[in-house]
């Protein structure tokens, strides 16, 4: 059970109702709508990162999962495991991920270079410079400050997951349709 109880759409903000309106019924989001002064802002930059992203969608789900094992978020892997399995990542490789580093030969190059970007950027908040320009080469300017925002939005959410103990959803979840008074 949640440490707080989510938000009461009764008498949440039209800010918050405008938030969440359309999204699914999560418990992430409906913590998250307890706070009237950054919930939407902070809704709108998940929806911004997850659906605007120039990050290639199986990259995108790699570091997510990535930091989610490392903050030790079960819920933000059960959600992210569904979300990867959707753009393609093999039940192995989502597997592999939570193990690294005793599954590296699981993976390519590339997400190699992904994984150890996001474990430096998590641990010690810096990669060092030959992790750093080997992500370098492979994406653009724009792409390498979305992906530190991005691992950066995952540990803040993995925080709010593990701090309030945000219940696992046991069933198929709706979408938001609140309606302002």
């Amino acid at each position: 059970m949640a440490r707080i109880e989510y938000f009461d759409p009764e008498s949440a903000s039209p800010q918050i109702v405008k938030a969440l309106e359309g999204k699914k019924k999560i418990n992430i989001f409906r913590m998250i709508a307890n706070s009237d002064g950054a919930g939407a802002e902070v809704l709108a930059l998940g929806q911004r990162l997850s659906h605007g992203s120039s990050l290639d969608h199986v990259d995108r789900e790699i570091v997510i999962l990535r930091v989610g094992h490392l903050s030790q978020a079960s819920y933000e892997i059960k959600q992210h495991t569904a979300v990867a399995r959707r753009v393609g990542l093999s039940d192995e490789k989502i597997q592999a991920i939570g193990d690294y580093p005793e599954t590296e030969y699981v993976f390519d190059d590339t997400e190699l270079d992904l994984i150890a970007f996001t474990d430096a950027v998590v641990r010690e908040t810096t990669p060092p410079e030959d992790v750093f320009r080997r992500v370098e080469k492979r994406f653009t300017k724009s792409q390498l400050v979305e992906l530190v925002l991005l691992i950066g939005f995952y540990m803040m959410v993995s925080r709010v997951m593990n701090t309030f103990e945000i219940d696992h959803e046991s069933g198929p979840a709706g979408v938001f349709t609140i309606q302002l008074k």
